[in-house]
C-alpha cells in the first residue's frame, strides 16, 4: 500500500477517560451470538470468562486487588500453621506443603502488587500501559516456585533414604485437615471475583489454589496411613511427590509468563470471535471485507489491530465513523481490548 491511511484507533491511556459502559454496543447485539465472550473461566485457564461490565474498570482493579491481598494473607496463616504442624510431627510432607503455601505467599503479593502497577495509565515512557507487569510477575513467580519444588524434591529424597518415625498424630492431621477446608473456602471467594473482574492474576491464583486441595488431602491421607501402618517412608513419597507438583506448577507459570511476554497471538476462539464480529458488519454490507487480523496478549489487556476494507471513494468522515463501529465490535467483545482499526481502499493488498 502506498500513502498514508487514515485509521480509527480506541486511544483510551486513562480508564477514567474511556466512554460510559452505555455508549459501547449492547452485548446482546453482538453480531455472532453462538461465539463465547472474551475472558478466561474460573475453572479453566484457557476457557472464556467476561468481566461483570456493571463495574467500572477501576472498582474491577480494587475488587481484584483486594482479592489478592486476601489470598496473599491466607497462604500465609497456612504456610505458618503447616511449618509448626510439620515441624512437631516431625512429618516432611506436610512441611512440604508448608513451604508450597508460603511459595502461595509470595505468588500472591506478586500477583497483588502486579495488578495495582499494570492498571496504572499509561505514561510518556509506557505509552501502552503496563499490562506486562502482570505477565512478568507470572513468570518471575515460576522461577521462585521452581526453585522451592528443587530443595523439597532434595529434602524428600534424603528423607526417603533415612525415614523419621512421626508423632503428635492430632496436630499434623488437623492441621491439613484445616488447610484443606480454608483452601476451598478461598477458592470460592476467588472464582467469584475472578468473574466480576475478568482478572488474569486473580483466575490464575484460583486455578493454582485448587490444585493445592487436592494435595493437602493427598498429604491428609498420606500421613494419616503412616501413623496407621507405621510405614514412615510414606513420608518420604509424600514429600517427593508434592516437589514434583510444585514444578509442574512452576513450569506452567513460567510458560504462560513467557508466552504473553514473547507477544503470542490470543487463543484461536478469542480471535474467531473478533473476525465474525467483523464478517457480520460486512454480511450487513457496512465493510467491503477485512485482513491482516493481528492480537497479543499483555497481562489483562488484549490488543487487536486489523485493517477494513471500503469503497475508495466514501468521504473520510463516513470511513473513520466506520472504522469506529469496527472498534465497538470488538469492544463488545473484548471489554478490556486496545483496538487499532487501519482503514484501507478497496482490494487494497495487505503491507
Amino acid at each position: 500500500m502506498s500513502g498514508p491511511r487514515p485509521a480509527a484507533r480506541a486511544a483510551r491511556p486513562d480508564p477514567a477517560a474511556r466512554p460510559e459502559p452505555a455508549a459501547r454496543p449492547d452485548p446482546a447485539a453482538r453480531p455472532d451470538p453462538g461465539v463465547a465472550p472474551a475472558g478466561r473461566a474460573v475453572v479453566d485457564p484457557g476457557a472464556p470468562v467476561s468481566a461483570d461490565r456493571r463495574l467500572d474498570p477501576a472498582d474491577r482493579a480494587r475488587a481484584a486487588l483486594r482479592a489478592g491481598r486476601i489470598a496473599a494473607l491466607t497462604a500465609g496463616g497456612l504456610a505458618l500453621g503447616k511449618l509448626l504442624a510439620g515441624q512437631l510431627g516431625q512429618s516432611m510432607a506436610v512441611t512440604a506443603s508448608a513451604v508450597d503455601s508460603l511459595t502461595d505467599l509470595f505468588a500472591s503479593s506478586a500477583n497483588a502488587l502486579a495488578i495495582q502497577l499494570a492498571h496504572a495509565a499509561p505514561d510518556r515512557s509506557h505509552p501502552f500501559g503496563h499490562a506486562k507487569i502482570e505477565t512478568l510477575a507470572t513468570a518471575g513467580q515460576g522461577l521462585l516456585i521452581g526453585g522451592s519444588g528443587v530443595y523439597l524434591l532434595i529434602e524428600g529424597i534424603r528423607r526417603l533414604l533415612s525415614p523419621e518415625p512421626l508423632r503428635l498424630a492430632g496436630v499434623t492431621l488437623g492441621a491439613m485437615a484445616a488447610a484443606a477446608l480454608v483452601t476451598a473456602a478461598l477458592v470460592a471467594y476467588l472464582g467469584r471475583v475472578a468473574a466480576r473482574t475478568g482478572s488474569s492474576a486473580i483466575q490464575a491464583d484460583a486455578v493454582h489454589y485448587r490444585t493445592d486441595i487436592a494435595a493437602n488431602l493427598a498429604v491428609l491421607a498420606g500421613v494419616a496411613l503412616t501413623y496407621a501402618t507405621g510405614f514412615s517412608r510414606i513420608d518420604g513419597i509424600l514429600s517427593v511427590a508434592v516437589a514434583i507438583y510444585i514444578l509442574t506448577s512452576a513450569g506452567t507459570l513460567l510458560r504462560l509468563g513467557v508466552r504473553d511476554l514473547i507477544d503470542t497471538s490470543a487463543p484461536e476462539d478469542r480471535v474467531g470471535a473478533i473476525a465474525a464480529a467483523l464478517d457480520a458488519m460486512r454480511a450487513r454490507g457496512e465493510l467491503l471485507g477485512h485482513h491482516a487480523l493481528r492480537t497479543r496478549i499483555a497481562g489483562r489487556t488484549l490488543f487487536v489491530e486489523v485493517h477494513i476494507e471500503l469503497s475508495g471513494d466514501l468521504p473520510l468522515a463516513r470511513a473513520h465513523a466506520t472504522g469506529d463501529r469496527a472498534r465497538d465490535a470488538i469492544l463488545a467483545i473484548e471489554p478490556d481490548a486496545e483496538v487499532l482499526v487501519h482503514i484501507d481502499p478497496e482490494r487494497d493488498e495487505p503491507a
